[in-house]
């Protein structure tokens, strides 16, 4: 099975997001994440431009309202953060990305449904990749609150902690679409091979200089490495 691309977009402006989607469609990507938190304006105005675009897309799109904790781009009130979440919800995105570390995330996850969109909650670890065990403990956190996709991120401090996102995925993929591997240099491996291994998609920026996590690289870079592995193209 082909491995799925979903690629990540941020902006300052809502007005560069209609050039960056269809930038990223061009790319031949699978899916297509927004990021609201690297936004310098009001969100709310940004969805409604957005909403011309949100449906009309070739792939699914994600939206993403990162909390800072969490790897955002900036400081937000929560309860305003979570109103972002909701509106897009509303307009139409696939999926809402929410952190599980969210206050009352079963009634949020209950909303999005209502939206008609699936919510995919998310955990972030930035200063190391834990055991399998609790690394599957949060993934079935995740899968209590409701998650349609579950995604788990760490960070890898040596290349055995690849290893442990990849065996986290040959166990539990078969029942449950889980996005996991490491960020940083050393994570290179579980990144580029997870949606090889199971994972229901990887991430990548759409050019050199516009990622949005530690050791992302381009969708052409990651489309050349698989070409050499012979799984793409």
């Amino acid at each position: 099975m082909k491995p799925r691309i979903c690629v990540s977009l941020r902006a300052e402006r809502p007005t560069d997001y209609p050039q960056l989607i269809q930038r990223a469609e061009d790319a031949g990507v699978d899916l297509i994440e927004i990021r609201l938190d690297y936004l310098s304006v009001d969100p709310f105005s940004a969805l409604k431009n957005l909403k011309n675009f949100v449906g009309e897309t070739s792939v699914p799109m994600i939206v993403t309202n990162r909390v800072y904790e969490q790897g955002g781009g900036r400081r937000q009130n929560e309860d305003e953060r979570i109103q972002i979440l909701m509106q897009a919800a509303e307009v139409g995105f696939e999926y809402v990305d929410v952190e599980l570390t969210t206050s009352s995330i079963d009634l949020i996850v209950d909303k999005i449904r209502d939206c008609g969109s699936k919510p995919l909650i998310s955990f972030h670890i930035f200063d190391r990749t834990p055991s399998i065990k609790e690394m599957k403990g949060l993934i079935r956190s995740e899968l209590e609150a409701g998650a349609a996709v579950c995604k788990l991120i760490t960070l890898a401090k040596s290349l055995n902690d690849n290893f442990k996102c990849l065996r986290l995925l040959e166990d539990m993929s078969e029942s449950a679409r889980i996005v996991c591997f490491a960020m940083g240099r050393k994570g290179l491996i579980s990144r580029v091979l997870s949606p090889v291994c199971g994972g229901y998609f990887t991430f990548a920026s759409l050019i050199e200089g516009r990622e949005t996590a530690l050791g992302q690289i381009s969708v052409n870079e990651l489309k050349m490495l698989y070409e050499k592995l012979g799984v793409y193209g």
